[in-house]
């Protein structure tokens, strides 16, 4: 077990990684330490072969309550400051876990509100609890949605049912999130984290070289046309055919048994 501030973070053996946002006094409200530490994560994960799926939940009875505003003043003077570095802290963190070539997934424990909210949809899947809600509530703050949020749950719910959960901020159940598509499952929650680390078992056992160039294609398909999206679908087959994890799924498959991936 590793320890990025606010942030712990457990290796398991299979290559599943599970981040555990940990100020539960404070149902894991977001502080630089704990940002800092999502963004050092993920920029490690990033460069480490060994990594097959990443899980983030949150540490006692919430996911993440939001930013931190306790010292307010502190914290809208660090939102207001200028540059690229204050910009990339809204919208960097969901660009690099799009950019991670494993699955992320989200384990919703509990609230998830804000910039929380934000979090959960920046990750591939999102498992919930069903006890877990999302308070996508910037515009009661005077605020609107940041860390890319009006990217991901757009393209997630589209655009007119975007505007309705932005604009009346209204708590978004499980089995609303459920049945809008945000959430991908529900679970008990005493069944979740279980649940969670099962999937990600199974996503970890995958080819890795295919099921990176399956993520890059598939959010490259939310900006392209039909006929682009076809010729990267092909590059990169032309890329798998060639690849070690082919033929010995290839083999696995003539044999009857489970293929030996090593992500070559």
């Amino acid at each position: 077990m590793n320890e990025h501030e606010s942030l712990l973070v457990e290796r398991r053996g299979n290559g599943v990684v599970v981040a555990t946002l940990n100020r539960p006094e404070k149902l894991n409200a977001l502080d630089g330490a704990m940002r800092d530490g999502l963004r050092t994560l993920a920029r490690e994960l990033g460069a480490d072969r060994e990594a097959r799926a990443l899980v983030i939940s949150g540490a006692g009875r919430g996911f993440c309550s939001g930013a931190d505003m306790s010292n307010r003043d502190a914290a809208l003077a660090a939102e207001a400051e200028p540059g690229l570095q204050s910009t990339e802290l809204r919208y960097g963190f969901a660009a690099e876990l799009q950019a991670l070539e494993i699955p992320v997934i989200a384990a919703i424990n509990g609230a998830a509100a804000g910039a929380g909210f934000a979090i959960a949809l920046a990750c591939d899947i999102r498992l919930m609890s069903e006890a877990a809600r999302l308070h996508p509530a910037f515009i009661r703050r005077g605020l609107g949605p940041d860390w890319a949020a009006s990217w991901t749950l757009t393209r997630l719910v589209g655009h007119s049912r975007a505007l309705e959960i932005f604009w009346t901020a209204d708590p978004i159940d499980a089995a609303r999130a459920l049945e809008l598509g945000i959430a991908n499952a529900v679970h008990p929650q005493e069944e979740l984290m279980p649940a969670a680390l099962a999937f990600a078992d199974r996503l970890a056992s995958n080819a890795p070289f295919a099921a990176g160039l399956t993520k890059r294609a598939i959010y490259a398909a939310v900006n392209q046309d039909v006929r682009s999206q076809a010729q990267l679908e092909e590059l990169n087959q032309s890329l798998l055919r060639q690849s070690l994890d082919h033929r010995e799924g290839a083999r696995a498959f003539a044999e009857r048994r489970d293929p030996q991936f090593r992500g070559r």
